[in-house]
């Protein structure tokens, strides 16, 4: 019984913590205040059911250089880009505007790409909503890993007219040694009720790929794909976007 007490002892301590707990251990060292500079790549393919006719795929990409230091982030888009978004945005009066690369690029905004070059905050706000389901040893690249399975439940926004019967996300991260996270999978499911009589449902798949770049947490890979249906709309998504750093 005394060993037993004593083991109990030790296992309320940082031997025995989860791969969730070492996690944040590891991202909380990750403070971003070296200076990265990388191509970003964007490319965006949506497919939409619901036009007459049918419209899709439709492939749109761009590339930036971009750098983040202490004095700021810089975002640098090739001139010749920003005219072709201009020029399609500016179509006669009266005929079919076709906005996908100007839309492209406003969402390719100052903000989303701060957190991709240093995602470590963004990661622990998620992780602090989440619950460690389970853990266990595996590979990523060939390498020995822990793979750990949490679940998200993000916090919704309060509205009348909107019933959310499911808002989950189930994580599984691969960890090396460090507990730093090498890659990460996540399923996002959302199913809701809009004005009682309404329905929308949405799911994304999304594909995380990690390294560490200046004491930042990048995200190398991100690959999005999913699909979204509701009221007046029906589309199928794949998204990809790519943090090259200049070493």
């Amino acid at each position: 019984m005394k060993y037993l007490v004593i083991a109990a002892f030790f296992c309320a301590g940082p031997v025995c913590a989860n791969g969730l707990d070492d996690m944040k251990a590891a991202l909380a060292l990750l403070q971003g205040q070296g200076t990265l500079r990388a191509a970003y790549e964007v490319r965006e393919t949506h497919t939409e059911f619901d036009a007459k006719p049918l419209k899709g795929p439709e492939t749109v990409m761009a590339v930036a250089q971009v750098v983040d230091d202490p004095a700021g982030l810089e975002i640098r888009w090739d001139r010749g880009l920003l005219k072709r978004a201009a020029d399609e945005s500016s179509v006669a009066k009266g005929a079919k505007r076709k906005q996908a690369l100007s839309q492209l690029l406003g969402a390719s905004s100052a903000p989303r790409l701060a957190v991709a070059m240093n995602y470590a905050p963004r990661l622990l706000q998620s992780l602090s909503i989440s619950q460690f389901k389970s853990e266990r040893a595996d590979t990523y690249q060939g390498k020995p890993a822990r793979l750990v399975e949490l679940v998200m439940a993000p916090q919704e926004e309060v509205n009348q007219n909107v019933s959310i019967k499911e808002n989950t996300i189930e994580a599984r991260f691969w960890l090396g040694a460090d507990g730093v996270p090498l890659a990460a999978v996540t399923n996002h499911t959302i199913r809701a009720k809009l004005m009682v009589f309404m329905s929308y449902e949405k799911t994304t798949k999304e594909e995380f790929t990690f390294g560490v770049v200046n004491n930042r947490l990048v995200v190398l890979k991100r690959e999005m794909q999913g699909k979204e249906k509701g009221p007046g709309t029906e589309n199928e998504f794949k998204n990809l976007y790519t943090m090259t750093p200049k070493l």
